[in-house]
């Protein structure tokens, strides 16, 4: 009994191949882009496109700052990078997909050794271009604030008031920092009467160092210099420069290709943060005014 269910049972199937496989020729074979059945639900599922597979690579970019030149940049109550070349560079970073900075306080005598040595990749502390500094590294094209100089003395000094002042006198600068290269420049084409005492570039130490009668005079930021003395209660007294325009400041990169490509991201988000007013929010906050554009700072320069 159970052989002869059987036997009809196979009969049945090998017929209906028959009729399937008969259809089947009939027609044309067409390629489907149908999507192919889940093996364990049956339910069918489309590929994801390759583009979706795969998300964007972020990259890890270290970024140095002195941390010892408040309000631009120092170290703050957690114990972490702070100021207003941090806060630029977090805003920045947060229009960057793509990107992410990590921050590193670096005493500032030796923050380029640091960067040659392949330590960090990059320096948002306050950097001004010259030809030496070109010559070695890469820039942003698009400067994140601008510098007023000044000349700090000793309150009761009546003697500074000009650069030609500092001839015959004694001038604390840091140790290949911007105004080092600044009153080097300016005392080789004046007949290189100024005294240069080199520091570590710690503004706090150097307008001490003035207090106390080792040096004449520093070359400072306004900005910096009035914060320090306001806090600390120094006896110190400046000038605004006249013998200059304000002098931009820029990111500064190692060269490598990672850092070409990072360029002009860069450069592009400080352009965004500058037409949509975020920058000059951040340095108000910070510098206490706008200091991001010429437009912003001219009218604090003395004619």
């Amino acid at each position: 009994m159970k052989k002869s269910i059987i036997k009809k049972t196979l009969t049945a199937v090998l017929a209906l191949s028959f009729v399937f496989a008969s259809l089947a020729g009939c027609g044309e074979a067409k390629e489907t882009n149908a999507p192919a059945a889940n093996e364990e639900t049956g339910v069918a599922t489309e590929e994801p496109a390759a583009a979706e597979e795969t998300a964007a690579e972020v990259k890890t970019y270290r970024i140095a700052t002195e941390g010892a030149y408040a309000p631009f940049n120092y170290i703050g109550e957690d114990g972490q990078p702070d100021g207003f070349d941090i806060a630029v560079a977090k805003a920045v970073d947060e229009l960057l997909p793509d990107v992410e900075f990590t921050y590193e306080a670096v005493e500032w005598s030796s923050i380029f050794v640091g960067l040659e040595a392949e330590r960090y990749d990059l320096i948002v502390s306050q950097i001004m271009r010259n030809p030496d500094r070109e010559a070695k590294y890469l820039f942003s094209e698009v400067p994140y604030s601008y510098d007023l100089g000044s000349i700090a003395f000793k309150k009761g000094r009546d003697d500074i008031k000009t650069m030609e002042d500092l001839k015959g006198k004694s001038v604390v600068v840091g140790v290949g920092s911007s105004y080092a290269n600044d009153i080097e420049t300016w005392n080789a084409d004046n007949g290189n009467e100024v005294i240069i005492n080199y520091g570590d570039g710690d503004v706090t130490k150097a307008l001490l160092e003035v207090q106390e009668g080792r040096s004449d005079a520093t070359l400072m930021s306004p900005v910096t210099g009035s914060k320090i003395i306001t806090e600390q209660g120094l006896d110190i007294d400046f000038v605004l420069r006249g013998d200059q325009e304000a002098i931009p400041t820029y990111w500064l990169f190692a060269k490598s290709d990672k850092n070409e490509e990072l360029i002009p991201k860069v450069d592009e988000a400080l352009k965004q943060l500058i037409e949509s007013g975020k920058l000059g929010e951040i340095s108000e906050e910070y510098l206490g005014g706008d200091y991001t554009t010429l437009e912003a700072v001219k009218e604090r320069i003395p004619k």
